[in-house]
């Protein structure tokens, strides 16, 4: 059963940090670092909680939040599911090694979560971000502070689900079956608007 709990808890730390990026990965070094829900002490992946990682993470915090505003769309794609795909083969090898199973099971949950769920969360803002630039033609610093405030959301929407995966694991899975879902939907909408502009030809 510890196990099982673990597994999830490597998945839900992927899945948090694929949706809310680097502040969601701060959270999940501040609780490993306060030992609530995560407790890698004594293991290889005990610097998840460490002070320096903390400050890495705030790094991290820093060179998101200038990608998202100048860098263009590969860019911010390339870093969020970078940042994702490391720090949740880190969360879930510690979630893993800290019940004394092999870390190599959590470290590849835990890399395809987060990488998997950073593409879609990438795929939903530029979208969004997309809309809001046509919806504000000519006032920039109106669509900036509404891309902003989508990266807040899904920042929020991160640290959530780790929360959740740290004090209740199985719960994991209803964030993944959530993602999975909004991931079909989405890809459903695109074939239909191919579709329709096929027709239109």
């Amino acid at each position: 059963m510890d196990l099982l709990l673990a597994i999830c808890q490597a998945l839900g730390l992927g899945l948090a940090v694929g949706i809310g990026g680097p502040l969601a990965g701060l959270f999940v070094a501040v609780m490993a670092s306060l030992q609530v829900g995560i407790d890698p002490r004594g293991t290889d992946w005990d610097f998840l909680g460490a002070s320096w990682f903390l400050v890495a993470m705030l790094a991290a915090n820093v060179v998101g939040f200038y990608v998202a505003r100048a860098g263009a769309e590969s860019a911010r794609r390339g870093f969020r599911a970078a940042f994702a795909a490391a720090l949740g083969a880190i969360g879930g090898a510690a979630s893993l090694a800290e019940q004394g199973e092999s870390a190599a099971i959590g470290l590849i949950i835990g890399l395809l979560a987060g990488a998997g769920a950073a593409l879609v969360a990438a795929d939903i803002l530029a979208g969004a971000r997309r809309r809001t630039d046509r919806g504000r033609k000519g006032t920039a610093g109106a669509a900036a502070t509404a891309a902003a405030t989508l990266d807040l959301i899904f920042a929020a929407a991160g640290i959530g689900v780790a929360f959740l995966a740290l004090v209740a694991p199985p719960l994991s899975l209803v964030a993944l079956a959530a993602l999975v879902a909004l991931a079909a939907g989405r890809r459903r909408r695109a074939g239909e608007k191919y579709e329709g502009l096929r027709v239109l030809r």
